[in-house]
């Protein structure tokens, strides 16, 4: 190397290729397993039809995470409870609703009310929270909106709420 750079240059560009070695060790981890969700949820979006294999991949985004002991991202159980939740499979459903509600407490409103549907559609009585159970429930006008003429799929959890 010394003899294609000039003294003080020869210094500098070894310093600087040890700094770019070591900084290539520090690249971190994500916190989360994303897999192919992101590419899996974009697609599905552009073509709702392709439903089998979206749901498909959100399993095996699912168990990659699940088997390797790190974090599913955040709204993959709600958005594959959903899948299953259109499916009729609400029991199934109604397990992953809870698992987005118990790894994200910040989508425990809208995962309760997902509960519920599923286990009304199962059959089942939903159980109700604590705070919720002095509330009495009052009936809320929904109006129709655009998100109302997509199809179901194109909607996540949330558009389930829409049709009540």
């Amino acid at each position: 190397m010394r003899a294609c750079l000039p003294g003080g240059a020869a210094r500098a560009a070894l310093v600087l290729a040890a700094s770019a070695a070591l900084l290539q060790g520090c690249a971190g981890r994500t916190l989360y397993r994303w897999g192919e969700y992101d590419e899996a949820l974009y697609a599905h979006y552009k073509n709702p039809q392709d439903r089998e294999a979206f749901v498909e991949r959100l399993r095996v985004v699912i168990d990659g995470a699940e088997q390797a002991g790190e974090k599913v991202p955040p709204g993959c159980y709600a958005e594959y409870g959903y899948a299953l939740y259109e499916e009729a499979r609400y029991e199934d459903a109604s397990r992953y609703f809870k698992l987005e509600r118990e790894k994200w407490p910040e989508s425990g409103v809208l995962m309760q009310k997902m509960i519920g549907l599923a286990d009304r559609r199962g059959g089942k009585a939903p159980a109700a929270p604590a705070a919720a159970a002095a509330v009495p429930a009052k009936p809320v006008p929904v109006k129709a909106t655009k998100a109302a003429a997509k199809p179901a799929a194109t909607r996540g959890p949330a558009g389930a709420l829409e049709r009540r």
